[in-house]
């Protein structure tokens, strides 16, 4: 549950946020590379403020910190880019840096009416496995904190979309050369790949012949100095629900040794 003050400050952040003051924060590389992942660590993170030992974003749980930071790095410069955002909901940060910085923003979210007339430029009814807009229409196509509920099954909300499905539409509606940019907790809730942090199954869903580029990042997976983050007792009520591919003994083993952290994956549709 937010604070009615870290609610006004987040709205704060994301109404005066500027992409020339994100762009020379995150400038170069911000990550130490590890195997195939790219890490970012707290005290390594631009984010941090060593000499108070704190994180400097000034609102929300240390995942919504991660996810603010992020979307600071990742979206300050969408200059003449046709920008989708699957599952918007009512956070503007990622909406309001694309269009500060020379973008434009068009949303999809399933829960929005399906009457809502939609066309580019503005927010209405559509989800990743069936999106209603002609190939090649976009540079970029993401989402924040949504693509762990595209194959939920907790909820009974809808079907669980086949994240094959998806990234096959997903990379009909980019152009040749697009991007995508999708950040999703891990040891949380949504779709056991996200709640087991199951990046060889994620990269698995990247066919080379369709995409390039194909980066994660683990975003607080080592919160040193700061706290551990470990999920609530309240989130693990859906895991039965959802996870059914993973051994007991490693699902248990999350539960009591996992901490939270962001994941982020990006990449780019081949140019041919």
């Amino acid at each position: 549950m937010h604070s009615k003050k870290g609610s006004l400050l987040k709205r704060w952040h994301s109404a005066t946020i500027s992409p020339k003051t994100c762009a020379s924060k995150w400038q170069g590389q911000y990550w130490e590379d590890q195997d195939e992942d790219r890490v970012v660590s707290c005290a390594s993170c631009r984010s941090f403020d060593p000499a108070n030992t704190r994180c400097s974003i000034n609102f929300g749980t240390p995942l919504r910190k991660c996810v603010v930071s992020s979307i600071e790095a990742h979206f300050h410069n969408c200059k003449g880019e046709e920008v989708l955002e699957i599952g918007f909901g009512r956070f503007k940060l990622a909406r309001n840096l694309i269009v500060r910085s020379g973008g434009r923003w068009t949303g999809v979210d399933p829960q929005q009416d399906t009457s809502r007339k939609l066309q580019l430029g503005s927010g209405g009814y559509g989800h990743a496995s069936e999106l209603p807009f002609a190939d090649a229409t976009f540079d970029r196509v993401f989402g924040v904190q949504s693509i762990e509920h595209w194959g939920q099954r907790a909820g009974g909300v809808r079907t669980p979309s086949s994240y094959s499905d998806c990234f096959q539409e997903i990379a009909r509606v980019l152009k040749p050369g697009g991007s995508i940019y999708f950040d999703a907790p891990v040891h949380f809730h949504g779709n056991e790949m996200f709640i087991m942090g199951d990046t060889e199954k994620l990269r698995s869903l990247f066919d080379p012949a369709v995409w390039t580029n194909v980066n994660i990042e683990r975003w607080r997976e080592d919160s040193t100095p700061l706290e551990r983050y470990t999920p609530s007792p309240t989130e693990f009520r859906d895991w039965p629900v959802e996870i059914v591919s993973y051994p007991a003994p490693e699902v248990a083993r999350a539960k009591a040794e996992g901490v939270v952290w962001l994941l982020v994956v990006t990449a780019q549709k081949v140019t041919t």
